[in-house]
């Protein structure tokens, strides 16, 4: 046995560290005091917090009384939240200090008499996020976590069958319209150990694993992987904010061995200039995994050079899990693929009528979930009508090669219709990723002002310190795409507006279209 497993597993966040079991005591602590406020198995309770220690420790106390913890993201509008409040009745609301004025304003839309419980906000996480410091002072006008949990002499005990209650429901992303609420069959204990066990083996998660937190506890995967981790005694560093720099230094510091990103991180990584990036021991890296994004091929192959066997890409959905898996080594031989289905899942390349199309030919990419992956239907909405039976369409257009490996090659929704041509915006966000001056960029469709129905936008965000011009990334283009994909709008921007999981709001672009003016910048991730 190693002195990595016999050491007492960590979490470190912006400076402050806790072992894991004062993590689980506290979480148990609050769980007795969710379950004395009157909520419990099934009951929903939304966190709306940066990534700090205390997300985790209200994860894993509020599924401990069996009711289930639902993260918003942190983004949202109050609108947005009301919209969670009232699809899943929630009952307690845990926020931290500078998100309150937004859950409070939520719960005026929704008529909500959720309880609020305010996580306060530590100086060292306002400053390793560099959030207003004013931050530190709680609002007054609710509960702090830090009383509820004082409050309570004890944890809750084990409750049997909590966690499996605790998995009910879980929220779609939204970035394509409202959230839904995915509702799930309640699992099995030995349902609950295979998906477990899977998870941690093609993660690399085992006790004593040092893994970094990178992406946003919000977002599912690095939520479900972050608690995976704590309760198999893995040490966890969590990045309050992502930054690339620190992304870096932080693997070093800590010999991480696993981490989760996205693939505008790894743009973000790469535009570390090469000799600064060189300085950095990465080599502890043997599970670099990332999905959420479709990942150009340019980029990917320099991400593979940069971790090599260590990056794994998957794809999968919050309907149906994970899909599919990809090593470093297959991609390189199935170059642009996702990966082929894993552990029984399955993946159907058919039309809008559920007819079956042969490898190669572009069609929907109708899933369906692993082996052990519970039944689900949408919260209020019921089962999802499918003309293939057991199989789900979540918006993604793909093919099969005849080897089986699925490449997708966007969303439904996104096809940009010019002339009675389809136009796929992820063909023409490689060709632009491709340029070695493009660190990130978005693709889409507006109004047209002739008679073609739909132009192609292209908003474009260089890498630090680069001077980009609309004529340049046109004079590229022109040897790489169509003279019709070569987008009608370009614009040179700061940012994009993408949120931490990597997911950009393209709605949010064209909107600024649709009322007569382009948009010059987006938002950072945060």
């Amino acid at each position: 046995m190693t002195d990595a497993v016999l050491k007492t597993p960590t979490l470190i966040c912006g400076g402050r560290c806790r072992t894991q079991p004062e993590v689980l005591e506290r979480a148990g602590r609050l769980g007795a005091a969710v379950l004395d406020a009157g909520v419990g198995r099934g009951d929903k309770c939304v966190i709306m917090a940066r990534n700090d220690i205390e997300f985790l420790e209200v994860s894993v106390g509020v599924a401990a009384t069996g009711a289930n913890p639902l993260p918003v993201n942190t983004r949202w509008t109050a609108s947005e939240v009301a919209h969670v409040l009232t699809d899943a009745n929630v009952r307690m609301i845990f926020a931290h200090t500078e998100f309150v004025p937004v859950v409070e304003a939520a719960c005026e839309l929704a008529a909500s008499d959720a309880r609020i419980v305010e996580i306060g906000m530590s100086a060292e996480l306002l400053a390793a996020g560099r959030w207003d410091s004013r931050l530190v002072e709680p609002t007054g006008r609710h509960e702090l976590l830090e009383e509820v949990i004082a409050a309570q002499p004890d944890p809750v005990g084990h409750i049997e069958g909590a966690i499996a209650d605790s998995m009910g429901v879980i929220y779609t992303s939204g970035t394509t319209g409202k959230p839904k609420g995915v509702a799930r069959e309640k699992m099995m204990p030995q349902q609950l150990l295979t998906i477990a066990g899977s998870n941690a083996q093609r993660a690399g998660l085992a006790p004593g694993v040092p893994m970094l937190v990178a992406g946003p506890l919000y977002h599912t995967s690095p939520n479900a992987l972050a608690v995976l981790g704590l309760r198999m005694g893995a040490d966890i560093v969590i990045m309050p904010k992502w930054d690339a720099r620190e992304f870096l230094r932080l693997v070093q510091a800590h010999r991480i061995r696993q981490v989760k990103i996205v693939p505008t991180m790894i743009s973000r990584i790469l535009s570390v200039p090469a000799e600064e990036r060189a300085t950095y021991d990465l080599s502890s890296l043997t599970h670099v995994i990332h999905s959420a994004a479709p990942c150009p091929p340019a980029l990917k192959r320099a991400a593979i050079d940069l971790f090599g066997d260590a990056l794994w890409e998957f794809y999968g959905c919050s309907e149906a899990g994970t899909i599919t898996w990809i090593s470093a080594s297959e991609w390189l031989t199935h170059p642009g693929s996702v990966g082929r289905p894993a552990d029984g899942s399955a993946v159907l390349i058919a039309d809008e009528h559920g007819n079956p199309l042969p490898a190669g030919e572009l069609g929907r990419v109708y899933v369906r979930g692993a082996d052990y992956w519970p039944r689900f239907e949408y919260l209020n909405l019921g089962t999802p009508p499918s003309p293939v039976p057991g199989m789900l369409w979540v918006g993604d257009l793909g093919y099969l090669d005849p080897d089986g490996y699925l490449y997708l090659t966007g969303r439904d929704s996104e096809v940009v219709i010019r002339g009675g041509v389809n136009i796929y915006p992820a063909e023409i966000e490689n060709a632009l990723i491709a340029l070695q001056d493009v660190e990130d960029v978005a693709v889409f469709g507006v109004p047209d002002t002739g008679d073609l129905g739909e132009a192609v936008a292209a908003h474009i965000q260089p890498r630090p310190g680069i001077h980009l011009t609309e004529s340049a990334v046109r004079k590229a283009l022109s040897s790489q795409l169509a003279s019709y994909k070569v987008p009608t709008h370009i614009r040179i921007v700061e940012s994009l507006p993408r949120d931490d999981s990597g997911k950009v709001h393209k709605r949010q672009l064209q909107t600024d279209y649709t009322a007569g003016h382009s948009m010059t910048s987006g938002a950072e991730m945060a």
